[in-house]
């Protein structure tokens, strides 16, 4: 058993370092003036070192990758999972508005990507979309909400290991202010996830939330100030909050067998 581990341990090694000389090799020949295409690639990259990351962890544990990292089908039928989703968008909106109102400095991560893909063209901001609500969110997930905060949850407990998961998702945005607004919607999707026993939901919600930023970013669309975001924060608040209690108030039941 031990050489079993040991073996995919040096698998996983290997894979994750021909991910790393891929990366680098193809952001070479890229030209420097191609900016959505280097975007794309920067994500896709780090989303499939995460992604490896993710599926290792599960590998070296003694359940099955799928039970691991909570991708079964757990208690969300669509509309569930459908009103998880418009309220993670509700919680990302109130949390742009609060921090226009707060005069928070710029991001520099968000700045960059706006700047990328407001001069995207539609062939390349369906690229975008691709990549950041299949490939970044799917990653994630599988780290922060399956690996991380299912192998806190037995330990710490599931409130503690859900904040702990969305600290850890917060600091990886790189920036005080991206990552600031990052804590709590990975508290909300640590909720959603723990609250359905899988992390379909969160998925599902995270995957919504990067395509509608892409496209917000490709068609230059910003929050105005003042009584606009006040409304947005509102609004936004009593969606999550609202998406939140319809998931705790379903009947507790078993989650769904193990996905195809």
């Amino acid at each position: 058993m031990r050489l079993a581990t040991l073996a995919r341990a040096l698998g996983l090694a290997a894979v994750l370092g021909l991910v790393l000389a891929a990366w680098g090799a193809v952001l070479a020949r890229l030209p420097p003036e191609d900016g959505v295409t280097t975007l794309a690639v920067d994500a896709l990259a780090t989303a499939a070192f995460v992604a490896l990351l993710a599926v290792g962890g599960a590998l070296l544990s003694a359940q099955a990758p799928a039970a691991r990292l909570g991708l079964r089908r757990g208690r969300f039928g669509p509309g569930a999972t459908a009103l998880g989703a418009l309220g993670l968008l509700g919680l990302s909106h109130a949390m742009e508005g609060a921090l226009t109102l707060a005069g928070a400095p710029p991001s520099a991560t968000l700045v960059r990507f706006a700047e990328t893909l407001g001069s995207a063209s539609p062939g390349e901001l369906a690229l975008a979309v691709a990549v950041f609500a299949l490939g970044s969110a799917g990653a994630e997930e599988l780290f922060f909400r399956g690996l991380l905060q299912r192998g806190l949850e037995p330990r710490l407990g599931a409130a503690a290991a859900i904040v702990v998961g969305a600290a850890a998702f917060g600091a990886a945005h790189g920036d005080l202010v991206h990552g600031a607004a990052a804590l709590p919607l990975g508290i909300y999707l640590g909720a959603l996830a723990w609250l359905d026993g899988s992390i379909r939901p969160a998925l599902a919600a995270h995957a919504l939330n990067n395509a509608v930023a892409v496209l917000g970013a490709g068609l230059g669309f910003h929050l105005p100030g003042g009584a606009a975001a006040l409304a947005s924060i509102g609004v936004g608040l009593a969606m999550a909050a609202g998406a939140l209690w319809r998931a705790a108030a379903r009947p507790p039941g078993p989650p769904g067998p193990a996905a195809p």
